[in-house]
């Protein structure tokens, strides 16, 4: 059992994580969002053409907001976020480009999302799955508050297995603690999850620019899904 005055790793896993995104809010969007804009544009276009008129989506890990002009005004949008600086440039974008498609920004924890079951259509999570400590978990409550017959749209960067980039991966992954996500994130951690699920169908998977170094994923879950 644990001293009660040690934190378990998840939990210290989870701080680093807020604290790294806090740390890298204020220059967010000047370092994340041209290289990574065609993997946002790629995941929007697969939300919105998932949901339904006036749909009901969950951006999970919503950052300072880089998709939610992206997707259409026909759409609720609701997102989430676990760091509070990210949140506050996120209500400031919606503001400034009056997105009225979004509904509601919250603080909270993706492994531990406080809505109720099957509440979205969509459930949207944009680089996010190698930054949570928890990534099954978070998989977890995505698909507890999708609708039946609606679909989880993923798009993140999966590690290579071999070659120049898979050992750059892993060297990178040593300061992972302090970039705030892992470089080394196999596409297993995700596909495993998937796979073992029987509710679970795979529409697409694709890789995009730059480099195809990120790829989309579209699951869809089963009409009659548990």
């Amino acid at each position: 059992m644990p001293h009660p005055g040690t934190a378990r790793p998840e939990v210290l896993a989870k701080r680093a994580s807020e604290s790294a995104y806090s740390r890298w809010a204020p220059i967010y969007d000047l370092i994340f969002d041209l290289p990574f804009h065609p993997g946002r544009l790629a995941a929007a276009a697969a939300a919105a053409q998932a949901a339904p008129n006036e749909g009901e989506v969950l951006v999970v890990g919503v950052g300072t907001g880089l998709e939610l002009g992206l997707l259409p005004k026909n759409l609720r949008i609701t997102g989430i976020d676990l760091s509070a600086p990210m949140l506050k440039l996120a209500r400031e974008r919606v503001a400034k480009e009056a997105l009225g498609q979004v509904k509601a920004l919250h603080i909270m924890d993706a492994g531990a999302l406080d809505f109720p079951d099957q509440r979205f259509d969509v459930a949207l999570a944009p680089y996010v799955m190698s930054v949570v400590p928890a990534p099954a978990r978070v998989l977890d409550e995505m698909w507890r508050v999708l609708r039946p017959g609606g679909q989880m749209v993923l798009m993140n960067h999966f590690s290579a297995e071999r070659g120049l980039r898979a050992r750059t991966e892993a060297a990178l992954e040593k300061s992972a603690g302090w970039l705030g996500w892992h470089p080394q994130f196999p596409y297993a951690a995700v596909g495993d999850w998937i796979a073992a699920r029987k509710d679970a169908s795979i529409l697409e998977r694709r890789a995009v620019a730059p480099f195809r170094l990120f790829t989309l994923l579209r699951v869809q879950k089963a009409t009659g899904g548990a």
